[in-house]
């Protein structure tokens, strides 16, 4: 499974153009008064328009090579602030054999910086540019129905990684953990981790594969589609 595109929504779509492509770096691919899609990687992330009555928090990871996590820290701190948790601004998670860290986009968005050392490729290099992600690593998916949404994506072989259970109450990370990609099923009201922002349920399409199109509401209403 690879993440190829996502669809999030934003308030303020040429603050965020200003954030993700003029300091951050990323490439704009197309630029409007009301989207604009921008290359991380092999992955699209489009931003969209949406009223400000609409309530919205996202979450996701940028995958990056193996040995470039801590070029990648430093290049983080010359242009947002890393998030703490516990006094610490990085973190090693073991199930993921992945170095971690954590920062907000202007609308209080997650991104974080993952480095997955048995995934992720190596890449001959000693400093960091946004041209070393390699694509989205994670993306949320927050429901009140996590029992329907799982089914939905096992029937399309999305299942949890390492065949774990399914989580009502906390994080489920479905897609396989060779692939270096997964979504993160979970339900509304649970703390991001580096974070005191709430999991809502919010309007979201992600592509998978380039073929397959998973589509959340506003009002937590689950499709998933073929392209």
């Amino acid at each position: 499974m690879k993440i190829t595109k996502v669809k999030l929504y934003a308030y303020d779509v040429h603050k965020m153009k200003e954030f993700y492509c003029n300091h951050l770096g990323f490439a704009l691919i197309t630029n409007t008064d009301h989207f604009v899609d921008i290359a991380v990687g092999e992955s699209i992330i489009t931003f969209e328009k949406i009223p400000s009555y609409v309530k919205k928090q996202y979450h996701f990871a940028l995958n990056i090579p193996c040995n470039l996590f801590q070029p990648g820290k430093i290049w983080v701190k010359d242009r947002a602030e890393l998030l703490f948790s516990e006094g610490q601004d990085e973190v090693y998670y073991d199930r993921l054999k992945a170095h971690s860290c954590y920062f907000y986009d202007p609308e209080g968005n997650i991104i974080e910086l993952i480095s997955r050392q048995e995934v992720n490729q190596k890449q001959d290099a000693n400093s960091f540019s946004p041209e070393h992600v390699l694509n989205i690593g994670e993306m949320n998916l927050t429901s009140d129905a996590i029992d329907s949404v799982a089914n939905s994506l096992k029937e399309y072989g999305i299942t949890p990684m390492n065949n774990n259970e399914i989580r009502s109450d906390a994080l489920t990370f479905m897609g396989n953990y060779e692939d270096g990609a997964n979504l993160l099923l979970g339900p509304s009201e649970r703390i991001w981790y580096f974070s005191d922002k709430k999991a809502i349920v919010s309007p979201i399409k992600i592509e998978i594969n380039k073929n397959l199109q998973l589509c959340m509401t506003e009002n937590g209403d689950f499709t998933i589609s073929q392209l």
